[in-house]
């Protein structure tokens, strides 16, 4: 049997709790992408090989500077109290459209003019910014944390419990965290804002909005309180 076929089908293998299930699907954005298991706490479930162990500690040593306990509760630290786009927001969401239109074309360059098209686009419309962008990789780094033996499955659960109170806490459902994980990559984009360069981001958030085995459509957003 093969991931390759086998990873998209939600099936919940292990019988976790509709909770566990929710804390899982917070890394879905980052788990759709690699290809990875939606419904295991581990992302390759039974299927963990020596050669994907190690491809994970390397992507988290060389991403994430993550090699130990301490390496992954810096990163997480670090993940929980960015303020990225947001900075951006507060100081340019109130122009009126005749600011907008004269700021982006004062031959500032082109990075703040499409932070300036960003803010546009959402004006109002996102109070929790791109905090998802930050939360939802953590999930991510947890499970591939647990995956490469740098903590314990208790302390991976402990963990997630931590992250999702914190997405819980600012979102109100699936499609308003996928939104701010999709503006939190566009940020990270923000040298060539453009529909192409997020294109492979956009397709994931609409599989996960509307594809029948997304961990979306299978957990209800107040699965976890």
């Amino acid at each position: 049997m093969s991931t390759t076929t086998e990873y998209h089908t939600f099936s919940n293998p292990t019988g976790l709790s509709k909770a566990q299930l929710w804390m899982i699907a917070t890394s879905a954005m980052l788990t759709e992408l690699n290809k990875e298991f939606h419904d295991t706490l581990l992302p390759h479930h039974i299927y963990g090989t020596p050669a994907r162990i190690k491809d994970s500690k390397q992507c988290l040593l060389r991403d994430w500077d993550i090699k130990d306990l301490e390496g992954l509760s810096d990163t997480l630290n670090y993940l929980h109290t960015q303020h990225t786009f947001s900075h951006v927001q507060q100081n340019w969401e109130h122009l009126s459209d005749l600011e907008f239109n004269q700021t982006q074309y004062a031959g500032i360059n082109q990075e703040f003019s499409n932070l300036l098209n960003m803010v546009g686009d959402y004006q109002y419309d996102l109070k929790q910014s791109d905090y998802a962008w930050h939360y939802g990789r953590c999930s991510w780094i947890i499970r591939h944390s647990l995956f490469d033996g740098f903590i314990t499955e208790e302390e991976a659960w402990n963990l997630l419990e931590e992250n999702s109170r914190r997405i819980k806490d600012k979102f109100h459902s699936w499609e308003n965290f996928g939104l701010s994980y999709m503006v939190g990559a566009q940020y990270w984009k923000r040298k060539e804002y453009a529909e192409i360069s997020i294109k492979g981001h956009k397709n994931i958030l609409t599989y996960l909005l509307t594809n029948k085995n997304s961990p979306w459509l299978n957990v209800d957003w107040n699965d976890f309180e």
